[in-house]
């Protein structure tokens, strides 16, 4: 098998688009893949989109359901909303209460038992009101290969 470096790659294998940067790639079967492990590339981008400085997107609130393997409804419970509210979010029919979203993103946090600092952090970066005034985002993700660790 042969390898090599990419400085950067667009995958949407999650739902949204992730920048991988400085991945490496490794030819099987005469084709080039990414060579990475998904269960840390799934558990940072759990702990980037919690970060993320923009509002969520439907196709990140459905990643974030299914990694925490919860049901709509159960998802819907949890945050004190109906399970056709949660579904119109997915689908991009209204955004998500700003509050909303902070809760979301502190939950995710406290999934993730991250230290106290960065759970300070993001509270005092992240208000409803930077999440209601921000535009929908473009920009992919970042995560770069050293992170992921193969």
């Amino acid at each position: 098998m042969s390898n090599t470096k990419r400085d950067t790659i667009i995958f949407e294998g999650l739902g949204f688009p992730i920048r991988l940067v400085n991945v490496q790639l490794k030819k099987r079967l005469g084709e080039w893949t990414i060579d990475i492990d998904f269960d840390r590339l799934q558990l940072d981008a759990l702990h980037m989109l919690a970060l993320k400085s923009t509002a969520l997107s439907g196709k990140e609130i459905a990643f974030i359901i299914d990694y925490l393997k919860m049901s709509v409804r159960d998802f819907a419970k949890l945050f004190g909303v109906t399970h056709p509210a949660v579904a119109k979010w997915i689908k991009e029919e209204v955004k998500m209460n700003p509050g909303t979203e902070v809760c979301l993103r502190l939950y995710i946090l406290n999934y993730l038992k991250v230290t106290d600092q960065e759970f300070r952090n993001l509270y005092s970066i992240i208000t409803p009101k930077n999440l209601a005034s921000s535009k929908k985002s473009k920009t992919p993700l970042e995560v770069t290969y050293n992170r992921l660790g193969c």
